[in-house]
């Protein structure tokens, strides 16, 4: 018996059009997604101990992700926490959701753009110390 059930599969696959797998099929895909899951929390957690935390980050995942050569997840890496809100699918079956901020659009457009920031250039010399003699910062 493992731990990810394979009606999760199966609702995948009907979803994707492939309505025939046999339960040898999901069990081993079950089985498979158990352990890549497994080998990405573990990494992930090798990531959290060596920064010295005790709460697992989304950058932690990311991180192993990376090691691991899988495709990275995109937009998970957040500095604000999240707020999770509530909604009811059937009698006891509650369902939760990441709760997205509202954008005022009239309000960002209407807001100023930001300066453009200056352009750098470097001219100079180094004399016989190697030490730079002048940089020259010029906005264009």
């Amino acid at each position: 018996m493992s731990v990810w059930n394979p009606d999760n599969i199966k609702d995948i696959a009907e979803s994707l059009g492939i309505t025939s797998l046999s339960e040898d099929v999901l069990q081993g895909l079950s089985s498979d997604i158990e352990y890549r899951l497994s080998q990405v929390l573990e990494e992930a957690l090798k990531f959290m101990r060596h920064s010295k935390r005790s709460t697992l980050s989304t950058q932690d995942i990311a991180q192993a992700l990376r090691v691991l050569d899988i495709e990275p997840l995109y937009g998970y890496e957040s500095t604000r926490p999240l707020r999770f809100g509530e909604a009811s699918i059937g009698p006891g079956q509650p369902l939760y959701y990441v709760e997205d901020e509202e954008v005022d659009f009239e309000k960002l457009i209407n807001a100023p753009l930001p300066k453009v920031p200056r352009e750098v250039s470097f001219t100079g010399a180094a004399n016989k110390s190697h030490q730079i003699v002048m940089i020259d910062l010029t906005s264009q």
